[in-house]
């Protein structure tokens, strides 16, 4: 029974936190909404799905929540930058993959791997969107929303400072930190 009710809360907190980003990322715009929707999709619900799968590969329970606080703090934000300068800023710390392991567990790698799988589905959703972007021109603004969104995300949670997962990856491993991080700047600056 808690099992499904554990279920039933992630997806309700995954709706959640998927509509107040695609408000986000649509800009408050109606015409908008469904390339935001696309986009939001393949990087915030993919990217903690690769968190919770990764983790649970390693036999620990975890399950997507959101943050209230995090969630109000960004529509706060997006609303006001909105208002004041014409452009939505995203803040998005609104929840993360809660992992409880039932042994002890090596933080440094374990949880570095765990980090990553995030970033990493940003990263290669991020990239293929973009290679869509140009070959084909009637699917461009949908790929490049998707790719925007995407490599905004992998860079975003590559900061490295807790509790984003760019701190636990530069912990585990410097270079693949570095190489990752710098391929998402310079990926969004061409997107």
């Amino acid at each position: 029974m808690a099992v499904r009710n554990v279920g039933r809360k992630e997806l309700e907190d995954l709706l959640v936190s998927f509509l107040v980003l695609v408000l986000l990322f649509s800009n408050f715009e109606l015409s908008m909404l469904p390339y935001a929707s696309l986009a939001v999709l393949t990087a915030f619900i993919f990217h903690e799905l690769a968190h919770r799968q990764v983790a649970r590969r390693y036999g620990y329970r975890a399950y997507y929540e959101r943050w209230d606080t995090g969630i109000f703090l960004a529509l706060l934000l997006g609303l006001a930058s909105r208002i004041l300068t014409g452009t939505t800023w995203v803040f998005a710390a609104i929840g993360a993959v809660r992992i409880h392991a039932p042994y002890a567990i090596d933080p440094g790698e374990t949880f570095g791997r765990i980090a990553f799988a995030g970033p990493l589905v940003n990263l290669i959703i991020g990239i293929t969107a973009f290679l869509v972007s140009l070959w084909s021109p009637s699917l461009s603004l949908a790929a490049r929303t998707i790719a925007e969104v995407n490599v905004w995300l992998a860079l975003f949670n590559l900061i490295p400072f807790p509790p984003l997962d760019g701190f636990k990856v530069f912990r585990w491993n410097t270079g693949l930190w570095a190489v990752s991080f710098g391929l998402a700047y310079l990926l969004l600056r061409v997107v």
